[in-house]
């Protein structure tokens, strides 16, 4: 699920930066590691510098309160601490908490101030958390020994920026000048310093003398805000243009920018052109194309603070996209997957000095939502969504968020009510509709999926498209409420876009297996599946099972076998193993497979499977199975 943020496309599959220079974003970036180290590791893991004692140990998985309450000390490198303040500290810290995490830090400070490892934890986590008391964390980090101060420079110069101190501000920033990280930025918060100072001539002059940076395209967009909000008329829109042909992708920043210029000086036709282009070719957008339609003549940006936190995003974009890149490099064998908290940490303390600077940015938001969703933590993801304004252009795409969130985190009859919202707003929308159909298919109301799925489907046939997916979701939803010549016709149409996608030879080729229809076209569709997917225990279930019903037993039982010894914990599984060990003759492995399979919770349907098998072997079946529900079962086999 992507997103659009400022100064970094608008979704994953749309960058602003075109992919060759994007790459040497990246390469750049690698050059980055120890400053991504150095932001992040006061974040991460539980700090090694403390020895704990016994009873603080014993405590580690007890509640926050109950740790608070706990009392004791732990040991630092400089005295004892309060281990209940620094228990609650971590605890909090691992939830995503950090206004309570810095609150414990803090505390846990207070009885060991002369601690380096708790000041730095303490920090960070009220940075993270927009804390007011991080100046001083950071004028007491700075006078350290042991530090790289980059983070508290920052934080010190943002407070100045704070009191409109433009000149300090960027004394605080040239400070850490020596980072890579910084001198990519600092071009930026030099210019945004300028401007507040009311040089914007000259912050366009500086950023315009860094056309070779790989980020030149960003600092010539930035040159247009800056000479919009310093009033250079004569330049801002000559600025934009020269953007967007450095960005041929559809940037959300430029793109609302220049769609304001050239809307305020007359050329209307231009500036809607211009934002819809960008809404056609971004699906997320396009949940928010009305509201962005409607604030069309908003310019984005219209003060210093809020154009260094457009430059904060553009930082914590880059983070977050060189760490998927490692991610990327990981799965082929070639990066390091540890990585990827480290670039996390990184962006989110970018993001939370961005909303320091603009606390209503929406871009900023969005994305420390799914950073925080990433990171396991659901519920905090959710606050930092609502704290979206309702008027907020980019509203509707933060309720579209909030819904897929709550449909990942069971809670259907919240995405539901969020998604038929956004439909009233805005018909019609195709990423809206597949959702709404997917939380519907998830609180099994089949008719209602059915129904949305089919809109869905329309909406693609009238833009001459192709989605299998859909097709295989109304399938299966038909299948649900028994229309199988309907869930077919869908999963043959789907197959015919999509003739090797394993789910959908799976879908198509095990229903048939169930229905005795045509075994041998089922097998062969299965095998193809298989093939496509050996390490798919579900798939090789479904083969397994074709060649049992189509009397292959010494075929079929290997892969059943193979099948429970991947997912052991799966009831239909050991059932269909259960049934090939009756059918070998080796009924006491047969009627422990299907006990097995009836301690597993199975649903309704395969429960009745098991119990009526156990009834057709003689086993003791379970108190409150009906004789009807027997019958039928032994009928069905």
């Amino acid at each position: 699920m992507s997103f659009p943020f400022t100064g970094g496309g608008t979704a994953a599959e749309a960058s602003s930066v075109p992919p060759l220079q994007l790459d040497r974003v990246l390469m750049l970036f690698c050059r980055l590691l120890p400053t991504v180290f150095l932001l992040s590791t006061t974040v991460l893991g539980v700090l090694p510098a403390v020895a704990w004692g016994a009873d603080a140990a014993s405590g580690t998985g007890a509640s926050t309160h109950a740790i608070a309450s706990a009392g004791g000390t732990a040991t630092t490198e400089t005295g004892s601490v309060d281990s209940g303040a620094f228990l609650r500290g971590i605890i909090a810290a691992r939830m995503g908490d950090d206004p309570e995490a810095a609150q414990a830090f803090a505390a846990a400070l207070r009885s060991d101030p002369s601690s380096t490892v708790l000041l730095k934890q303490a920090f960070v986590h009220s940075v993270m958390a927009g804390d007011p008391q991080a100046e001083a964390l950071a004028l007491r980090l700075g006078k350290t020994s042991d530090g790289e101060n980059l983070v508290s420079d920052f934080v010190l110069g943002n407070a100045a920026v704070g009191r409109d101190k433009w000149a300090d501000a960027l004394h605080h920033y040239q400070q850490a000048a020596a980072d890579p990280l910084a001198r990519l930025i600092l071009p930026l918060l030099q210019a945004w310093c300028e401007e507040g100072q009311g040089e914007a001539a000259r912050a366009v002059a500086g950023l315009l003398k860094s056309q070779t940076s790989v980020l030149s395209p960003f600092y010539v967009l930035h040159a247009g805000l800056v000479a919009h909000v310093g009033g250079l008329n004569d330049q801002t829109g000559e600025l934009f243009a020269r953007a967007q042909k450095l960005m041929p992708g559809y940037d959300l920043l430029l793109t609302r920018a220049y769609a304001a210029w050239l809307w305020n000086h007359g050329r209307q036709d231009n500036a809607r052109e211009l934002l819809r282009n960008l809404i056609e070719a971004d699906p997320v957008l396009a949940v928010a194309g009305p509201e962005l339609q409607a604030t069309i003549a908003r310019p984005p940006v219209t003060s210093a603070r809020e154009g260094m936190a457009r430059a904060y995003v553009l930082t914590a974009y880059l983070l977050r996209q060189q760490g998927h890149e490692q991610g990327g490099q990981t799965h082929a064998g070639k990066g390091d997957s540890a990585m990827q908290p480290q670039f996390d940490e990184a962006a989110r303390l970018m993001l939370g000095f961005a909303l320091e600077m603009d606390p209503k940015l929406a871009d900023a938001r969005l994305m420390l939502a799914e950073i925080q969703e990433d990171q396991g933590h659901e519920a905090v993801a959710r606050e930092t969504l609502l704290h979206i304004a309702h008027d907020d252009p980019l509203a509707p795409v933060a309720t579209l968020r909030l819904a897929i969130l709550d449909s990942a985190t069971d809670k259907a009859d919240e995405a539901v009510a969020l998604l038929r919202g956004l439909d009233r707003q805005s018909p019609d929308q195709l990423l809206v509709l597949r959702e709404l159909g997917n939380a519907l298919f998830q609180q099994k109301d089949w008719k209602g999926a059915i129904a949305v799925y089919s809109r869905a489907i329309d909406l693609v046939a009238k833009q001459k498209g192709e989605d299998w997916p859909l097709l295989l979701m109304r399938a299966m939803a038909y299948h649900e409420i028994g229309d199988w010549p309907h869930a077919r016709d869908d999963a043959r149409a789907a197959l015919a876009y999509a003739p090797d996608e394993p789910l959908l030879l799976n879908f198509l080729g095990y229903s048939m297996v169930e229905r005795h229809e045509n075994l041998a076209e089922a097998e062969n569709l299965l095998r193809k599946a298989h093939n496509l997917a050996p390490q798919e225990a579900a798939i090789t279930d479904s083969l397994g099972w074709a060649k049992v019903e189509r009397g292959d037993m010494q075929g079929g039982l290997p892969l059943l076998e193979k099948a429970v010894e991947s997912t052991p914990e799966d009831p239909e599984v050991n059932y269909h193993l259960g049934e090939a060990y009756w059918r070998l003759g080796r009924h006491i492995e047969a009627v422990d497979q299907w006990n097995v399979a009836l301690g597993l919770h199975p649903s309704e349907e395969d429960a009745k499977l098991i119990r009526a098998a156990l009834h057709r072997a003689g086993a003791p079946v379970p108190d409150g199975v009906a004789s009807e529900t027997v019958r039928k079962g032994e009928h069905e086999q």
